[in-house]
């Protein structure tokens, strides 16, 4: 049995509507599906399975919830005032740990708290500790709502009774109607993290003006291959952060957050059933392996505080060319 949700919303006159399948393993984004946008009728817009039960054999984390440290942790060791932690590797070309190991998030079963009204879900799940590999009895949760906008909006928290880490993310990959190449993307970033041939971090914080990865303006990906952290402005308000659109199809996504960073990824890695660069990430999240980068921002969660973040997916359509 695979425990799915649908949750909708229309607009006052019926004209458009969005709908979101959501399953409990993983607190996963099964499906987005967009009516009344742009220039088709119905247009899917992530990247799925024709069916829940495929989503178990998924090796490429679509539309889960990732974590308890979304990202990459450099050998799978982090050190925590309790002790050193070490995790079992799951990406072992790198040696790294990947989304939170063999036992991440994406790997749980949440349960489910429909709301009274159609267009919201909340999942919750409890971990205790060293369950998974990270210290702490911990209770994340990932509330779902549609808001009057069609926009898609998740709140995660989280809580522990021990000090622990905590970086959550959804890892979506959305495709508006085409090809990845004719998609344009624009960042709200001046500066990324670069990274080693492991993927790591190097501590470095760099600026993006005139590199290959500058997308402060309106850019088609082409046959960029990005696997990147990208630092957002450092208010810790919601803003966006990203904006993805497709001109063939007049559709634009613009994602806003609360976090530091956003994960771009262009899919390079996907296989069947999908093609590689069949979709694009966009990650709002903490900074990759921060328990072992002391520049970058903590995601240290201690007992009595709560790890809070709130992404939306907003949608709208864009004139013909």
């Amino acid at each position: 049995m695979h425990d799915s949700h649908t949750i909708f919303r229309k607009t006052a006159d019926d004209e458009r509507q969005i709908t979101v399948q959501l399953l409990n393993k993983g607190a996963t984004i099964a499906g987005i599906t967009l009516c009344g946008f742009g220039a088709n009728p119905r247009s899917d817009v992530v990247l799925s399975y024709s069916s829940p039960a495929e989503f178990d054999s998924d090796p490429y984390y679509l539309g889960a919830t990732v974590g308890p440290v979304a990202n990459r942790l450099k050998d799978g060791c982090f050190d925590l005032p309790n002790g050193k932690h070490a995790l079992e590797i799951n990406e072992p070309a790198r040696s790294n740990v990947l989304h939170g190991g063999i036992n991440g998030l994406h790997q749980q079963t949440f349960q489910a708290s429909p709301t009274r009204a159609d267009n919201s879900v909340v999942f919750s799940l409890a971990l205790t500790h060293l369950a998974d590999g990270f210290p702490g009895d911990r209770l994340i949760t990932v509330r779902y709502e549609l808001l009057e906008d069609l926009s898609l909006q998740f709140d995660f928290a989280a809580s522990t009774d021990r000090t622990t880490v905590m970086n959550l993310a959804n890892h979506a990959y959305f495709n508006l109607g085409g090809p990845l190449y004719e998609h344009e993307l624009k960042l709200n970033a001046g500066r990324y993290t670069p990274v080693s041939d492991r993927l790591i971090p190097t501590g470095e914080i760099a600026r993006l003006i005139g590199s290959t990865l500058d997308y402060s303006g309106w850019r088609a990906l082409g046959d960029a291959a990005i696997d990147h952290n990208f630092v957002l402005p450092e208010d810790g308000k919601l803003r966006r952060a990203a904006s993805l659109r497709l001109r063939a199809t007049q559709l634009q996504l613009d994602v806003l957050t609360t976090q530091p960073a956003l994960q771009v990824y262009t899919g390079n890695g996907l296989n069947a059933p999908f093609a590689p660069r069949s979709g694009l990430c966009l990650e709002a999240q903490g900074f990759p392996d921060a328990p072992n980068q002391p520049n970058f921002p903590s995601i240290i969660l201690e007992p009595g505080t709560t790890y809070r973040q709130r992404t939306i997916y907003q949608f709208k359509e864009i004139a013909a060319e």
